[in-house]
């Protein structure tokens, strides 16, 4: 588990992954090479998984963002399980595919893409189709975003009586 100070130094972090420990040490109340420390610790535990900058999309040529929804099927148990290995592997492989999530209910996944045009999303499209026995897409262009967040509020599990 982590105490407060490790939610407060996680925070702070994902407000800003180049705030200074010495920053961050003043803010939480300790040294900075404890703080230096907790953070080694948290990135040991696999906690702090790594450091990005977050830009934007459109001013790189990547306006477009969709979802693409995809049902994999397979004859038997053993095809789906080798199906998903390969759709997996499709999807890493895709520098467009920004998120992919195995999902309940209808569909077999989720993925969040990205894109400069439709004709680019299409394309896109086309080659997940051609994969690993995917079987349907239904596909989600957005229109505009009013929110979009990369941190994970950190918050401590109470005690349960």
């Amino acid at each position: 588990m982590i105490d407060d100070i490790d939610a407060r130094i996680l925070n702070l972090l994902q407000e800003n992954g180049r705030l200074a420990n010495a920053a961050i040490a003043e803010q939480v109340g300790l040294t900075t090479s404890t703080v230096f420390d907790r953070i080694k610790r948290l990135e040991k535990r696999g906690i702090i998984q790594r450091y990005v900058a977050v830009v934007d999309p459109a001013a790189l040529g990547k306006p477009i963002t969709a979802f693409v929804r995809l049902v994999v099927g397979a004859d038997t148990n053993e095809d789906y399980l080798a199906s998903k290995r390969q759709f997996a592997e499709v999807c890493l492989a895709e520098p467009d595919v920004l998120e992919c999530h195995t999902v309940a209910g209808e569909d077999c996944y989720i993925l969040k893409v990205r894109a400069a045009n439709t004709g680019q999303l299409e394309s896109l499209i086309e080659r997940l189709r051609s994969q690993a026995l995917v079987t349907r897409t239904t596909t989600n262009i957005v229109l505009s975003t009013f929110k979009e967040e990369t941190k994970v509020t950190v918050t401590l599990a109470q005690d349960s009586d």
